[in-house]
Order: structure tokens, then C-alpha cells, then sequence
């Protein structure tokens, strides 16, 4: 781009952002440097559910005709009212009026049914678009939220109006849908899209709560034309998306992905579908495991749930935190729930805590950062409005959670739990490897533990991974922790330094693998990368039996496939259900049989061949450290067995394949479950275990 170029896209920026105001400035600054301070501040929850309360108050308070404005822009402020999401802020401001016992709260939602009420066309369609842009022209998505509001009302004061104008807006909604139950007249950009799921749902309400099977039976066909674009594979729905072009490309911001699948949830449960709740927990459940990989919710999806944008959809994120919850208090998996912290997390830290603007207090805006691709540079109705929703629905999950009991379930009778006698005797010693890292500790511990029947290897790799450099580490700091953060660490940054595997404390005293190999002369193999051609054929050329996993990090398919035997490798969870991260943790929290698995090893993550496990238990652990030190022991003494087993005889134990279960992945356990969890083992040591 040439230096033109450059000023004049600055210059744009500057206009679009309104960065020449103190306030702007500082929400622009904090998108970039210190987006961890919220944190740092450790507001909760109920810090944040006020602020953005107070935000879309101050949202209504910008108009006097009683709706709640669209969004604050930062080139040009506050909007004007948008009947769509004046409407289904209705449930919202009725909760905040329970939840923060303030009666004004429901007097705002009195305010939004009298600005409904006074908009409604003869037809009883509800316009489109917000209140500047259009008064008279109908919208079938606009309509279906109102309604929601209008049964809402309805349902909480018994007010005859409100129920009216609902009836009359369901029958123009069904009077103009298809034979073949899509909705084509009166849509926004002219494209019929799967996320009209979440205007079908709330006719399918308000048949329940009217009594009118028509309105139900009108949403479940289009549930059915909805369901009929799905991809059994990935739980993906086509034209999810806005435009013509998402639907062609097969993406789509979360937010209109959260509407489809919330839609077709709520009918499916008011019309008892259960292949269309299997869906949605299906696709939720891919949705949620792009967010674990990636660490962040990206704000545009493809059809396979890889991200398609950079930018987070914060709006997408709150909606789908909702959807997690809605589905764990169905099924009660809190991987779900894990998924919708994080989430909200997420949210949470792009929430402006700290903004002297009154319109910038407590909002959320469209995308993080601000100029990403969704609501560019603006901070919309909605955004609030569901975070609001989902910090109401959080508290009530995590009131359940902190209230379940333990008590462990037993381990699978499928898992094999002992080796069987050893029948032949290895003709020759076997050649083993261990894959390690420099400093990875696990092979002294593993050669510790085998000391006892002769057990030596042909050699160790050792893994030398690059470091995150100095000024990387630097720009790091500088967006999670600000300048701040950065000056107290003004000491040389050194680079990091790999590391090893999910094995728990290293023993104090063991020494790193490259030491242990230098002090015991066992020959070395040192690779910046597991997959360096040279290291792959130096393995080849030992002509090894088998592969040791002794802190080394990801094992791709060339190098599985070296050794005779095949790659053993001991896991902190009882396979098949535990596989993944802190499944020694996830096993405690619920409840279920604690223990450790030895397994081969394959491409997949924990999803190797059973050899045997182990159930540990929660013996005397107190804290979740006491807790994955016992496991962490255990580990080792399990491998250890099994490599004594395959020293022995030369070849592998009996495998049992997991293919032929149900398995389950977890990830890292979110803070704030890992904090129950910490609650539940220290009331075992105040009640003697």
C-alpha cells in the first residue's frame, strides 16, 4: 500500500472510530494494549450483569419514544429505536427486575410494549429495520421477536393487549410462509435463511402459551426445511449466514449460527423433535470444541467449524454461552458449561469497565476488536441484551453445579483393568526409545520405575522446541497486561522453553532427559521438530521395537509408524471416557471412577489401543494438587507394569481398541470449576474424608 494509501485508510479509521474523542480513544487502546484488565480487576459477574444493565438503560433513555435505541455508533453516537430488539428485550428487562429486585426495571419493559403496541401495522406485522429508517414497511424476523416480547409481557401481567397484538402478528406470520415451510416475503436482504429459526421458535410459543396447535405446526415445518440443509457430518446448517455470499461460501457469524440452532432448540422441545435436539447438540457440540482449539470463539464459521475470521463475534459469543447452558441442563455434560465460561469470558474482558463516556459504560460491542467484521465500530442493543441473559442463566447453572453431590461411579466394565500372565519370553532384548523433551523429567522418573527387571533404552530423542522469543513474549505481555505489566518485567525476557506432556509435579532432584542421558550414556537424538526428515531416518536406522512417551509433544503418523510394536504412552484418566486435558480433574468433578490408562499411541489425541488401567481414587487428596499428585504417581507405576510385561515377553499385551465406544474429549477445566472443584476436596478433609 503505498504512504497515500496508508493515510488515507488512518484517516477513514479516525472518522469510522471517532478516535479524536478521550473515551473512543481509550476503548480503541484497550482493544489492543491490556485487554486482560478486567481481569486484573477481578470484577464479577455481577459487576459486569449491572454495568451492561445500566448501559441499555441508558440505551432507552436516549429516545423518549419508550423503544431502546439500536446501538451507539462511534462515528455519530446513539441510533434510534429498533422495534425488533425492543421487543425481545422485553423477557431481559423483566429478569433484571427479579434479579436486581428494582421495580424500574419493570416499568422500562412497560415502556417497550407501549412503543410495540403503537407501531403495530394493520396487517399485524411489526416494521423492519430501525425506527429512522422505516415505519411502515413489514419484516417476517422483526415480527417473530416482537411476538416474543408480547408473550412475555403477556405471560408476567396478564395484559389483554399484548396477547392481541401477538395473535394477530402470528397469523400475518403464517399467512406468508411457503408451502414448503421457508419464509421468503418480507425478509431483510431478500435471501431465505436457516437462522429464521429464531423467529419460528417464538411462533411456536406463542401457540404453546395461546393454545393455537396452527402456530406450532407452522414452526415445526419450518424447523423441517431448516433441517433438511444440514450436513450429518458436521452438524453444519446451510444458509445460516446473512447473504447469498455466506450461503455459497458455507460460513457464517456466530450470531446468525447461535439463532439457528437456539430456534430450532426451542421449537424442538416445544414440538418434543428429538432428532432436531440431537442435531443441535451435535453442531453445539463441534462449535465448542473450535473454541477449545483455538482458544477464542472466532466471530465467522465454515462448514467444517474452522474459523473464518480473526475478529470474535461478541454477540455470537453471549448467545452461544446461552445455548451450552440450555443444552448441559438437558443432558448434564459440563464440557458444555466449560465451553460458555470461556465464552463469556471473553466477552467479559472486552466489556469497557473503566470508560468515562457514559455511552461506552458497560456496552458490548459488536465484534472484538471493535473494528472486526460484525457491527463494525458499534456497540448494538442486542450484544447487551444477550450477555445480560447469559450472565442470569450462569448464575443459575453454577448455583446447580455448586449443589451436586459426589460420590464415584465405577469404572467401565468394557476397560480392561489387568495384564494376563506372560506366556513366551522375549528372544532378544528389545529396543526401546524414549521421546522426550531437554528438560522433561518423565524419562528419570520412567527409568526409576523400571530399575527393578533391567530395563534399558537404545537411546532418548530429545525434542529441543523453539522458544517463544524475547520480543514476542514482549507484544504478549503488552496486549494481556498493558505498559504497566511490561515494566515490571523490565528483566531480561529468556526464551521459553518447551516443557512436557500432562504429567503432574516432577520429582524434586530428577534431572532433565538430556542429563539423565549424559550421566547414564544412553546415545542421544536431538530435533528442533518430531517430523525432521533426518531425525525420522536415524530412527529408522535403530530399527527400534518400540516408542516410549516420555514428555515429548504431539506424535504425527511418520513417526508412529517406526518402531515393530508400535508407541506406549500412560494417561491421566480412565480411557475411553476421559480423554484430553485435566481429565483427572474432570473425572473428580463428576463424580466418576479416578484412575490412569496405558495405551498405544496413534494419531488422534488419547484415542490409541487399551492395554490396562488403573482406578487411583481420591484417597486422602484435599486439593486438586494432592489429587493429581496421587494420579501423577500412579501413572508412572502403571507404565512402568506394562513396559516390565512387554520387556519380558517382546511383544504387546492384549489391545482393545476404542473405536468401539463412546469416547469423550475433555479440555482445560475453566477456572471457576476448577474452583468447585477445590471446594468439594478441601470439605473432604474438613469432614475427615
Amino acid at each position: 500500500m503505498t504512504s497515500m494509501g496508508t493515510f488515507t485508510s488512518f484517516a477513514r479509521f479516525l472518522r469510522d472510530t471517532g478516535a479524536w474523542r478521550p473515551g473512543h480513544a481509550h476503548l480503541l487502546w484497550r482493544n489492543v494494549v491490556h485487554r486482560t484488565r478486567n481481569d486484573a480487576r477481578d470484577y464479577s459477574d455481577r459487576d459486569h450483569l449491572v454495568a451492561a444493565a445500566r448501559w441499555l438503560a441508558r440505551a432507552q433513555d436516549a429516545t423518549d419514544d419508550g423503544g431502546i435505541v439500536g446501538r451507539y455508533r462511534l462515528d455519530r453516537g446513539w441510533t434510534s429505536s429498533y422495534p425488533e430488539t425492543t421487543g425481545y428485550c422485553v423477557p431481559t428487562l423483566l429478569a433484571l427486575a427479579e434479579e436486581l429486585d428494582e421495580p424500574h426495571w419493570h416499568d422500562r419493559a412497560r415502556r417497550c410494549i407501549e412503543f410495540l403496541l403503537g407501531l403495530q401495522l394493520p396487517t399485524g406485522a411489526f416494521p423492519g429495520l430501525e425506527i429512522h429508517e422505516n415505519r411502515t414497511q413489514p419484516s417476517f424476523f422483526n415480527t417473530a421477536q416482537i411476538v416474543n416480547g408480547l408473550v412475555a409481557w403477556h405471560r408476567a401481567t396478564n395484559d389483554w393487549r399484548a396477547a392481541d397484538a401477538a395473535l394477530r402478528a402470528g397469523k400475518w406470520l403464517t399467512s406468508i410462509q411457503d408451502k414448503d415451510g421457508a419464509f421468503r416475503q418480507a425478509i431483510y436482504m431478500g435471501v431465505a435463511t436457516a437462522y429464521s429459526a429464531h423467529a419460528t421458535c417464538w411462533l411456536a410459543e406463542l401457540g404453546q402459551h395461546l393454545k393455537e396447535p396452527r402456530f406450532v405446526e407452522a414452526a415445526t415445518r419450518h424447523l423441517d426445511w431448516v433441517l433438511a440443509a444440514r450436513d450429518p457430518e458436521t452438524g453444519f446448517i446451510d444458509r445460516m449466514g446473512f447473504s447469498a455470499d455466506d450461503h455459497a461460501a458455507r460460513r457464517a457469524v456466530t450470531h446468525t449460527i447461535a439463532y439457528t440452532l437456539s430456534g430450532l432448540l426451542l421449537t424442538a422441545q416445544i414440538a418434543s423433535r428429538d432428532d432436531a435436539i440431537a442435531h443441535v447438540e451435535h453442531a453445539a457440540y463441534g462449535i465448542a470444541r473450535r473454541l477449545e482449539l483455538s482458544g477464542f470463539l472466532p466471530g465467522m464459521l465454515d462448514a467444517r467449524w474452522k474459523k473464518a475470521s480473526d475478529w470474535a463475534c461478541l454477540t455470537g459469543n453471549a448467545q452461544m454461552a446461552i445455548l451450552w447452558m440450555r443444552l448441559w441442563q438437558k443432558n448434564g455434560d459440563p464440557r458444555l458449561v466449560n465451553a460458555a465460561f470461556k465464552a463469556l469470558d471473553h466477552v467479559k474482558r472486552a466489556q469497557p469497565m473503566e470508560a468515562s463516556e457514559p455511552a461506552l459504560f458497560g456496552s458490548i460491542a459488536g465484534s472484538d476488536p471493535v473494528w472486526g467484521g460484525y457491527i463494525k465500530n458499534a456497540l448494538p442493543n442486542w450484544a447487551a441484551k444477550f450477555f445480560i441473559d447469559a450472565l442470569l442463566l450462569k448464575r443459575h447453572v453454577a448455583a446447580v453445579l455448586e449443589a451436586r453431590e459426589l460420590g464415584a461411579r465405577p469404572l467401565p466394565v468394557e476397560v480392561p483393568t489387568h495384564l494376563p500372565p506372560v506366556t513366551q519370553r522375549a528372544a532378544r532384548k528389545l529396543r526401546v526409545v524414549l521421546l522426550a523433551t531437554q528438560k522433561s523429567k518423565k524419562a528419570a522418573r520412567i527409568l526409576r520405575a523400571c530399575e527393578a527387571f533391567g530395563f534399558e533404552p537404545a537411546a532418548i530423542v530429545l525434542e529441543d522446541r523453539p522458544g517463544v522469543g524475547g520480543a514476542a513474549r514482549a507484544r504478549q505481555i503488552l496486549a494481556d497486561e498493558g505498559v504497566d505489566g511490561l515494566i515490571a518485567r523490565v528483566a531480561p525476557l529468556p526464551d521459553g522453553d518447551g516443557g512436557g506432556g500432562e504429567s503432574g509435579a516432577d520429582t524434586p532432584g530428577d534431572p532433565g532427559a538430556a542429563e539423565l542421558a549424559r550421566t547414564r550414556g544412553i546415545p542421544t537424538l536431538t530435533a528442533r521438530s518430531l517430523v525432521d526428515p533426518a531425525l525420522l531416518q536415524k530412527l529408522r536406522d535403530l530399527d527400534p521395537d518400540l516408542f516410549v512417551c516420555a514428555g515429548a509433544g504431539i506424535l504425527r503418523p511418520a513417526l508412529l509408524a517406526i518402531p515393530r510394536l508400535g508407541t506406549v504412552n500412560a494417561h491421566m484418566g480412565l480411557l475411553p471416557h476421559y480423554r484430553g486435558m485435566n481429565v483427572a480433574e474432570w473425572a473428580a468433578f463428576n463424580g466418576d471412577a479416578i484412575g490412569v490408562t496405558a495405551h498405544l499411541v496413534d494419531a488422534g489425541i488419547d484415542t490409541g489401543d487399551l492395554l490396562v488401567a488403573r482406578v487411583v481414587g481420591l484417597g486422602d487428596a484435599t486439593s486438586i494438587a494432592e489429587l493429581r499428585d496421587a494420579v501423577d504417581v500412579a501413572q508412572i507405576e502403571l507404565l512402568a507394569h506394562v513396559l516390565r510385561w512387554i520387556w519380558t515377553s517382546g511383544t504387546l499385551p492384549p489391545r482393545t481398541a476404542q473405536s468401539r465406544f463412546e469416547t469423550r474429549q475433555w479440555f482445560g477445566m475453566h477456572p471457576e470449576l476448577k474452583a468447585m472443584l477445590a471446594r468439594d476436596l478441601a470439605r473432604r478433609g474438613d469432614l475427615g474424608r
